[in-house]
């Protein structure tokens, strides 16, 4: 595949496939988490590599900066610098401003809450910051560890649950992207 400014419709759509079996087959090394109970859409959300190593994977249950979404993250490492790192992309905090120390250590160290969100019917407890439109959680499940972002999607309504079968996710998130990309 030739990669220029702008992929065809067949490059971006192999490009896609490629995504996916990476995605696919790189699932078995981690533990992905959904809503238990969730009627709507459902997708992939971000998957990262650093150094060719999954860093993080991300289910979403609604459409992303929807009305109502929930994405729940996998990730590498500190499930808290995670959610510090998204609470400051949604805020529009950047390390390009004069007071970005000062903001980010606002957010870096402002307390959560501790909530109890079931995941596979028995409660694990997660911290969480943010209001009641968007919050955002962050806990450990078995050594896992988890990031929770919502919109719209009150903390007594999720429910976690281990998801093993990625593919209705898969073909979520084709749909979306036809849709966006103008149904190509």
């Amino acid at each position: 595949m030739k990669v220029t400014g702008r992929l065809s419709p067949d490059e971006f759509w192999e490009h896609m496939s490629q995504l996916e079996s990476r995605m696919l087959s790189e699932a078995r090394q981690v533990r992905v988490f959904g809503l238990a109970e969730w009627i709507g859409p459902i997708m992939i959300g971000h998957w990262g590599w650093v150094d060719d190593r999954l860093s993080s994977a991300g289910l979403v249950h609604g459409i992303p900066d929807g009305d109502v979404s929930v994405q729940i993250d996998t990730v590498v490492g500190d499930s808290r610098w995670e959610v510090v790192r998204a609470i400051e992309r949604a805020t529009g905090i950047s390390p390009r401003e004069p007071d970005y120390r000062s903001r980010h250590r606002l957010v870096r160290d402002a307390p959560g809450i501790a909530v109890s969100i079931p995941c596979n019917g028995v409660s694990v407890e997660f911290e969480k910051w943010g209001g009641l439109q968007r919050w955002w959680a962050s806990g450990e499940i078995d050594g896992v560890s988890i990031v929770i972002e919502s919109r719209n999607c009150p903390v007594e309504d999720i429910a976690l649950i281990e998801i093993d079968d990625l593919q209705p996710y898969l073909e979520g998130w084709r749909e979306y992207v036809r849709i966006v990309r103008g149904g190509m």
